[in-house]
């Protein structure tokens, strides 16, 4: 059972011990398959074990079920300077409530949607949902742009009112999530493109941008080859409301 549930969580490097069920809550205590660590000070590989340390983190659901993972974030001894030091885990940084792919889930459902109804869905605050937007802003999504050709450009509203903007890079194709920019710049979105290399770059055959003229701007600068589109939604919500100025003049 552990063993199929350890498949199930498919977190890599990462081993199931037991679980919990609550009503439509999934409770599993996982711990690293590791049995060394490396020490931050001197970098050494340590496998003496000084203490365990548990916390409770959520997960991405299981279909309808809540999956909360309790993880053992292990102390070791350095084996040469003689200090304790915790473990560093991948899926989780330290002091999180949250894996980096619950994260990541959470910052996809807000693409297609929007924070405050997202923020509700999943019964979250919307400074959670900011705070997830934020964090993978920051890290390096595991990404393979070799099938890229026809990109999105759009923004997620941080704080309405505030100009606070993430820019969102997504694949039309697939819908997948390409990247995030933690500025709507036009210098670090020309970085941004600039670091997935122009054979990526030239590859690209349309590219979907509201109406925003500096988008225009950088896709004519960054992507020579691709037809540049108006995103439908921004061209039907003016149609809307050029429709109801229209009604309301009559």
């Amino acid at each position: 059972m552990k063993r199929q549930l350890t498949k199930l969580l498919s977190l890599a490097g990462v081993s199931v011990k037991s679980q919990k069920q609550l009503e439509n809550t999934l409770i599993l205590e996982v711990e690293s398959k590791s049995k060394k660590a490396i020490c931050p000070r001197c970098h050494k590989s340590s496998s003496r074990l000084h203490q365990n340390h548990y916390s409770l983190i959520k997960d991405i659901p299981w279909g309808e079920t809540e999956v909360f993972l309790r993880v053992n974030r292990r102390q070791f001894k350095c084996e040469k300077c003689s200090k304790p030091f915790s473990e560093e885990l991948d899926f989780v940084k330290k002091r999180q409530k949250y894996t980096n792919r619950y994260a990541q889930n959470i910052t996809e459902q807000v693409v297609k949607s929007d924070l405050k109804s997202v923020a509700k869905r999943n019964n979250l605050t919307e400074s959670e949902v900011e705070s997830m937007i934020n964090q993978m802003s920051e890290i390096v999504l595991p990404i393979n742009l070799k099938n890229l050709k026809r990109l999105g450009i759009d923004e997620i509203s941080l704080v309405k009112g505030q100009g606070k903007f993430i820019v969102v890079l997504v694949d039309l194709d697939t819908g997948k999530l390409m990247g995030l920019i933690d500025e709507r710049k036009s210098k670090t979105i020309k970085e941004y493109l600039k670091s997935w290399g122009e054979e990526i770059l030239n590859q690209i055959e349309e590219v979907s941008i509201d109406l925003y003229k500096m988008y225009k701007t950088v896709v004519e600068k960054m992507c020579p080859k691709a037809v540049i589109t108006a995103d439908r939604f921004h061209v039907t919500k003016i149609l809307h409301q050029e429709l109801n100025q229209a009604r309301i003049d009559q």
